[in-house]
């Protein structure tokens, strides 16, 4: 399945990614993770990944063993956004970053 994978505000930064049906949203996670940010993942870095069909709204992209099973299909638009944690646990979110926000 190939995936558009939003990198920046410009389309210039975005890339298509073409990967198997049955690839796991973990390994995908991993991939993405490491071209974005340039660094593996490591104890402390959690990914939050979103889709979206061209003609709908974003969501968040958990809990699915594949990307199939997540409801993705070919030509969804996929972004991922970093999170850190000193704790393996997930917490409620009371504000959120924007994707693309400055550090």
């Amino acid at each position: 399945m190939i995936l558009t994978v939003i990198s920046g505000r410009n389309e210039d930064d975005w890339f298509d990614i073409d990967v198997p049906d049955e690839c796991s949203i973990g390994r995908l996670n991993e991939l993405l993770g490491l071209r974005l940010f340039h660094e593996p993942s490591s104890e402390g870095i959690q990914y939050i990944l979103e889709a979206k069909f061209p003609e709908g709204l974003w969501f968040t992209v958990g809990g699915h063993s594949s990307l199939v099973e997540a409801g993705l299909r070919e030509g969804s638009y996929i972004r991922l956004q970093r999170a850190f944690s000193t704790t393996t646990e997930e917490a409620p979110v009371y504000g959120r970053r924007s994707l693309f926000q400055e550090s």
